[in-house]
């Protein structure tokens, strides 16, 4: 029987954000290729950005719009320089987007500001490029690791964005050899929760029981998972807008989610 994946998704409002009367800054997008390569992106526009929902929606599409082009029209990279090469030009594409779109508006490109997770897994591997804060996890066979780690500054709040000129030289390459089970992106609201710091590692009681749940995930799981990110017990200790992409190998070969 064909591996697939089951992935779900949701963005939600932070509790700062309900009472502010702000949008959700934050956005995700994803796909699944024939061939079973999983595409995933999340974004986190910045609190002080004036279109910083529009910013963080463009990013994440167009990263996976991208990257599900180049890897349906071509073979897949043969060493980890070129899925370095592939993904930042992920990035690229995602930051000329948001150019052409604060020029299409007449605003500044600052008002777009929004970090980015890009992450491809096959069969074989699993990459990531990383701009900003947020986070990805995997799971092997037997351990959770940290495939793209938050952005580490000298400052609190201090965060690269995809509209920062250096935006390139800041962004983060990982590749791990292997063959992921299950994989979480998620964005900065959600890195207290399911990272213990400051040592970056993966807080297994927060991914056991919500990988298991995309592993099972039905009609109803990405309601239920945006549901859980809004329930008291995770606005208690997040009041930022939340992002949480799931994904998990499945030999049914469904494909769940938008």
């Amino acid at each position: 029987m064909k591996e697939n994946w089951r992935v779900i998704g949701a963005s939600v409002q932070g509790v700062s954000h309900i009472k502010s009367g702000q949008p959700c800054q934050d956005a995700h997008a994803w796909a699944v290729l024939p061939n079973g390569t999983l595409i995933a992106a999340v974004a986190d526009g910045a609190g002080s950005a004036a279109l910083a929902e529009v910013g963080a929606q463009l990013a994440a599409q167009t990263t996976v719009n991208f990257l599900r082009q180049q890897l349906i029209e071509t073979e897949l990279p043969g060493d980890d320089a070129a899925w370095q090469t592939l993904l930042f030009e992920a990035l690229k594409a995602a930051r000329h987007r948001l150019e052409d779109e604060a020029q299409t508006r007449g605003c500044a490109l600052r008002d777009l500001a929004t970090t980015l997770i890009a992450v491809v897994a096959t069969a074989g591997l699993a990459a990531a490029a990383h701009v900003g804060d947020g986070a990805a996890v995997l799971h092997t066979a037997d351990e959770l690791l940290l495939l793209a780690a938050p952005q580490m500054s000298e400052y609190v709040n201090e965060t690269t964005f995809l509209v920062s000129a250096d935006y390139l030289q800041a962004a983060q390459f990982s590749c791990w050899h292997g063959c992921a089970q299950q994989l979480a992106l998620f964005t900065d609201g959600l890195q207290r929760l399911a990272l213990q710091m400051p040592l970056q590692r993966p807080h297994a009681p927060f991914f056991a029981p919500l990988f298991q749940f995309a592993a099972n995930a039905g009609a109803e799981a990405e309601a239920q998972l945006a549901a859980f990110l809004q329930s008291p017990r995770i606005a208690e200790r997040a009041d930022d807008d939340l992002t949480l992409v799931l994904a998990a190998r499945s030999a049914s070969g469904t494909v769940r989610g938008a």
